[in-house]
């Protein structure tokens, strides 16, 4: 028994030192917060104690010299590139390991204070585990029982097909993204690779050609959460929900077209627009960041910003895909709630602007969530405008107060232009479009995340420019649809990028992922006929 308590004692030392490692860290970064819980703690102190319990003490340090180089390489990674490391970057990190080696000798210098933690880290350990050598318990055939336990979490992903790992989680402590991502790449990802069935991969692109060096533009990119075009009426909808726009869609400087997003997530949709992805699989061209939009506006003089209305929880696994590094300041709901997975409203993003000077050209993004379910949380009760009593008999419910959730939407437009006028005076152009739409009108169907349901992929796009920004009318054709892929473009031509085509809504086949970004849960082809019908094709 004393033996036991020893082991537990020990155990808790060295959990404490693991975690005093990344918690300061994530104090340490702009972009990580404090999230210790009781979990994560109860977890850490049982893997310890666990190995702590190994009969050999070389076996237990080497261990330990594994586990800390692995907590290393993940706050290496993410003080480089802002996100845990990704499963595919393992594989990439062997197969591209000179193009890897000749951008880390670049920038040695992140690495400094992460490696000083590592190495008090792992000396402290070995002191640890020579002076109690002889008072720790020691358990038989332990270190076999650890490695069946490792073998079986590829196993796991590889006999369920699982998606666990397939993303990392900024929530997630370092060593559990590790060992979940790992267990994805070696039971999911490498079996793929072998047997040649994936397919989805596509060649990484460069950056664009750069030819416009900083211009003095400010850009204004306003990204929804589940906002279906078809309940605006902006787009003809036959409940008024979009006062503000429709006042604005006969100025010769506001263009709309019928968006096709990308994704049916919004950890799908948001990271494809940002990094501008075509088609699945397009992880490859995020971890590259050569067409991050982030990374593209601060290499070209623009201070860049992003603010979400969404909770921190929401948009923990989002967060790694966005090339947080080349951002400015990031800020989201949790601010204001001051819980982990509590959202705030949609005003937070007016407030927000306050805190931009506007004194150098600006990038700034602005996230809103009011077309998130449930919806009537997501507005206030002044905005109650749309009722059973004022609505046909036949509307649900669950419309009616998504159409308040679109009207609600519309003012917090009307005060974002309405704010920033008064804040420059320099060219201006906001840019709106949504991650996905949202199924609504069936009792049966409600919601997004399926690509059998054509409602969740139907977004909004416009640009609008204020303060005498030049008219691109002539950069669109009469083709009244438009992808994420082809706003990408917009929003790169504006950052001073060369646009490749002569119109920036070509006719082409657009893709739709489904709720995983590489597209092994599903990809749709959406082809136009000669009407410009839309064709959807699932061909994954």
């Amino acid at each position: 028994m004393k033996k036991l308590l020893f082991n537990l004692l020990l155990a808790s030392i060295i959990t404490f030192l693991f975690i005093f490692v990344e918690q300061a860290y994530r104090i340490y970064n702009d972009i990580l917060v404090f999230n210790l819980n009781f979990k994560t703690l109860l977890e850490q102190l049982l893997i310890n104690f666990l190995i702590i319990s190994i009969l050999n003490r070389k076996a237990i340090f080497i261990v330990y010299i594994i586990l800390s180089l692995l907590v290393w390489f993940q706050i290496v990674h993410f003080a480089y590139f802002g996100t845990w490391i990704f499963p595919l970057e393992y594989y990439l990190f062997f197969t591209k390991f000179k193009e890897t080696y000749d951008t880390f000798r670049t920038i040695t210098e992140i690495a400094i204070v992460p490696t000083i933690m590592i190495v008090i880290l792992i000396i402290s350990i070995y002191y640890l585990l020579k002076y109690s050598e002889d008072r720790r318990l020691k358990i038989p055939y332990l270190s076999f029982i650890l490695i069946a336990f490792l073998i079986f979490l590829p196993i796991r992903v590889y006999v369920k097909d699982s998606k666990k790992g397939n993303r990392t989680s900024v929530e997630y402590y370092t060593l559990k993204n590790t060992f979940t991502t790992l267990g994805y790449l070696l039971g999911n990802i490498i079996p793929k690779k072998i047997s040649g069935h994936s397919g989805l991969e596509q060649p990484i692109t460069p950056t664009p050609e750069l030819i416009s060096k900083n211009p003095d533009i400010n850009i204004i990119m306003i990204m929804g959460e589940s906002l279906h075009r078809d309940y605006m009426s902006l787009y003809g909808y036959n409940v008024n929900t979009t006062p503000f726009l429709n006042s604005l869609k006969n100025k010769e400087n506001f263009i709309y077209k019928k968006g096709i997003s990308s994704g049916v997530v919004t950890d799908v949709g948001i990271p494809s627009f940002f990094n501008i992805i075509k088609r699945p699989d397009g992880v490859p061209q995020i971890i590259s960041t050569n067409t991050c939009l982030f990374k593209m506006a601060k290499n070209n003089g623009f201070e860049t910003y992003f603010y979400s209305a969404q909770a921190q929880g929401q948009l923990a696994q989002l967060k790694s895909y966005i090339c947080t590094k080349w951002i400015d300041k990031y800020e989201d709901g949790t601010t204001i709630a001051k819980e982990i997975d509590t959202p705030t409203r949609d005003e937070f993003l007016i407030d927000k602007i306050d805190s931009v000077s506007f004194e150098k050209p600006t990038f700034l993004t602005l996230h809103y969530r009011s077309a998130h379910s449930p919806f009537k949380e997501t507005y206030p009760k002044e905005f109650e405008v749309f009722t059973k009593e004022n609505s046909n008999k036949d509307t649900l419910q669950n419309t009616i107060e998504y159409q308040n959730a679109v009207y609600y939407i519309d003012y917090i437009l009307s005060q974002i232009v309405k704010k920033i006028e008064m804040k420059t005076k320099r060219p201006t152009f906001f840019i709106l479009t949504s991650d996905h739409a949202t199924n609504l009108g069936d009792k049966d169907r409600n919601g997004h995340g399926r690509l059998d349901y054509d409602s969740v992929y139907q977004v909004p796009f416009f640009v609008y420019g204020i303060n005498n920004t030049k008219n691109l009318k002539d950069k669109f054709s009469d083709f009244p649809y438009i992808s994420h892929y082809q706003m990408g473009k917009v929003v790169s031509y504006l950052l001073g990028y060369k646009q490749e085509l002569q119109y920036f809504n070509k006719k082409e086949d657009y893709f739709v992922c489904d709720s995983d970004i590489s597209g092994l849960s599903g990809v749709l082809k959406l082809s136009f006929d000669k009407d410009n019908n839309q064709i959807p094709t699932l061909i994954e």
